[in-house]
């Protein structure tokens, strides 16, 4: 009973961790007019918004789930919330665009441990249940994400857009208070060490390696559009309903992960359901940055939502399946993958938008979803070719 309740604890912990960390997510893109107004800074700049929260989280996060099987996990995911809790708050009193920047860069490496762990916590704690699991935490960081823009429009009602920051800090801060109350359930002991050979060992695998490749692509093209979004759609509405285009696409993947969680949990076939909903986005995503114009921009967004919501939790749970045992570094290895794509390509689509408008500039983004879809495709059929070699 003891084992379950701690179970269920760290469970909630990690949920409202990870939905805290949508919210706070979402909030740039849809916050971007006003630090731009605030810190009177150009649109090449403001792309650096996007890589300063996500650079040091991505080797953060790799070094973590790689050290998963040799630290305390309970101390190091405790930390982790507390000292992103407080750069949060410390984003929302930036004098400056520089310290603004720095705090982001620091709430990222410090959000590293946290990512990194959590979901080999539940990797081990719900071990019949990956994919369902992945993606109801998908659920709630969606969910979060959902909210991020709303947040930030209702602090821009009240006066001061560094108001969300505040709110954000806070989350974080209970998420660790959560954590100070429980131990580990003995089942997250599970978790084997190991060593940078023989992670690149896992890498090669054709499961671990193509979830990766995969994931960089993804994180590239959701990076983008978490962040330019708004801005793409204020070419044509206002402030307040450019970033309700954006709730609408993220609002999507609500829905979208409650049916893919629903999916995932009765066919062992995860991977022919990435293709599919990529196959199916990748008009959606033509039309919503080539056609979709005035009020079309809406049901364009969440439809294209709905479908791109399969990917990241789905190929991590692929990933995680072929080498269960590693949950800790193939988790780190998903996360740094999707979050290296996110650091790279908004900036380059800020530099692009500076010289040739925003809808050029996002005109790659396609190309990306192409790349993906080979990238799974070749993926599933080495998969297939592996295990049937060693059937």
């Amino acid at each position: 009973m003891a084992d379950r309740r701690e179970r269920l604890g760290w469970t909630a912990a990690i949920f409202l961790f990870v939905f805290v960390d949508g919210l706070g997510f979402q909030l740039r893109g849809a916050l971007l007019p006003s630090i731009e107004r605030s810190f009177q800074v150009s649109t090449g700049l403001l792309g650096l918004v996007a890589t300063a929260g996500t650079v040091g989280f991505v080797v953060s996060v790799f070094l973590s789930g790689m050290a998963s099987g040799r630290v305390d996990i309970r101390k190091a995911m405790l930390a982790s919330a507390a000292v992103v809790g407080l750069a949060a708050l410390s984003a929302g009193l930036a004098p400056v665009f520089a310290v603004f920047l720095a705090a982001l860069f620091v709430r990222g490496v410090a959000t590293g441990p946290f990512r990194g762990l959590d979901r080999a916590v539940l990797s081990h704690l719900y071990p019949s249940g990956r994919a369902k699991l992945f993606n109801l935490y998908a659920l709630l960081w969606a969910l979060g994400a959902t909210v991020g823009p709303l947040v930030a429009i209702a602090a821009i009602e009240a006066g001061d857009w560094r108001l969300a920051y505040a709110l954000v800090g806070a989350g974080f801060l209970l998420a660790a208070a959560l954590l100070v109350r429980l131990d580990l359930p003995a089942s997250v002991g599970n978790e084997s060490t190991i060593s940078l050979d023989g992670l690149r060992e896992v890498v090669r695998t054709p499961a671990v390696g193509g979830m990766a490749a995969a994931l960089a692509l993804n994180g590239g093209i959701e990076g983008t559009l978490f962040t330019w979004l708004p801005y793409f759609a204020a070419r044509q509405f206002s402030d307040a309903t450019a970033s309700l285009v954006l709730s609408t696409f993220l609002a999507a993947y609500v829905p979208g992960r409650l049916v893919y969680s629903y999916v995932t949990d009765r066919t062992e076939r995860t991977l022919d359901l990435v293709i599919l909903t990529a196959s199916v986005a990748l008009p959606l995503l033509v039309a919503t940055i080539f056609l979709a114009e005035g009020v079309w921009l809406f049901p364009a967004v969440f439809a294209l939502g709905f479908v791109q919501s399969a990917t990241f939790p789905t190929l991590s749970a692929f990933g995680v399946e072929a080498t269960p045992e590693y949950s800790g570094p193939v988790n780190a290895v998903a996360t740094a993958a999707g979050y290296v794509g996110i650091s790279l390509v908004p900036p380059v689509v800020g530099l692009l938008a500076g010289r040739v408008g925003i809808r050029a500039a996002l005109g790659p983004l396609p190309v990306l979803l192409a790349a993906l879809l080979v990238v799974a495709v070749v993926t599933r059929l080495r998969h297939r070719r592996g295990q049937r070699s060693h059937g």
